[in-house]
């Protein structure tokens, strides 16, 4: 896996997200296959049908983003915190270079794991992503969060295209909605996101077509959403999300039913627990796991 250049870092610092084109070698992406594979197989206890969310959304009077999508003959698929039962995704996450990686970019010194999210939008499922922060999904504060979203299908606008508003990561915090519609999340107390799919024209939006070994990686406050998949191609993609320095544990309300919890943490506290382990030091590189 190759290391991030000078200028991946001050677009990181910059942009709020950058593209790292071919950073996983062939070796890499295959493990990557493999733990998408695993995951998508495995019988987990977070995973998020959005067809299902749409038709529980309607019935309680929310306006859906696509709502044609509903009736597409294919779905979108998230799982999300399900690595410790899935020891593919485990390794992935916690003895990889990408911890490392994602601490030049953040210019942190020690790195936790925070855990994965798979997204699978299949062939023809159209519905897009709404524009989203990851802050307000997280028990947690602080500058230095990242995700590294790494596609698995070559990634174009018809069949979901990651799309970042440039510099949105030194914006205020706004409410978590539903992915699937612009409303906040039941319980949020913080302001609804603007319209940015009305109003694309108005906002500095950098669309990335990406291929098979590429990673995105974006800060915890930058807004980005994605496009439908209307096309006959698979988009299946595997994110895993590293916490650095500052960050600190803190519970919010206005969360998804599947944000993760640590129940030895409280406000304030370091993240190091077994929710989020600390897994590399600047110092010494990746902790054993007996440390863990």
């Amino acid at each position: 896996m190759r290391t991030v250049t000078d200028q991946e870092i001050e677009a990181y610092r910059r942009d709020g997200f950058v593209h790292l084109k071919g950073l996983l070698d062939d070796d890499w992406l295959a493990l990557v296959e493999a733990a998408f594979g695993d995951e998508i197989a495995a019988d987990v206890v977070n995973h998020l049908d959005t067809r299902e969310l749409g038709a529980f959304l309607i019935d309680r009077g929310s306006e859906l983003l696509d709502p044609e999508a509903q009736d597409a003959p294919a779905n979108f698929i998230i799982r999300t915190f399900n690595w410790s039962e899935i020891p593919s995704v485990a390794a992935l996450g916690k003895e990889s270079p990408l911890a490392s990686r994602a601490a030049d970019l953040m210019g942190a010194d020690r790195i936790n794991f925070y855990g994965e999210q798979l997204f699978s939008k299949e062939p023809g499922s159209i519905r897009r992503t709404a524009f989203h922060q990851d802050a307000p999904y997280f028990h947690l504060s602080g500058d230095q969060v990242c995700t590294v979203w790494m596609p698995l299908d070559r990634v174009d606008a018809s069949n979901g295209m990651m799309g970042y508003v440039r510099a949105s990561h030194k914006w205020n915090i706004y409410a978590a909605n539903a992915f699937v519609t612009q409303d906040p999340i039941l319980g949020s107390t913080l302001e609804p996101l603007p319209d940015i799919e009305g109003n694309e024209a108005d906002y500095d939006i950098v669309w990335c077509p990406a291929e098979p070994g590429d990673a995105i990686v974006h800060h915890v406050r930058t807004v980005h959403g994605s496009t439908g998949n209307t096309s006959d191609r698979h988009r299946r993609a595997l994110a895993l999300r590293f916490l650095g320095d500052d960050v600190r544990y803190l519970e919010r309300t206005g969360t998804p039913g599947d944000s993760q919890l640590a129940p030895t943490l409280t406000d304030g506290d370091l993240m190091d627990s077994p929710e989020f382990p600390l897994i590399w030091t600047r110092s010494d590189g990746t902790v054993p796991t007996t440390n863990r």
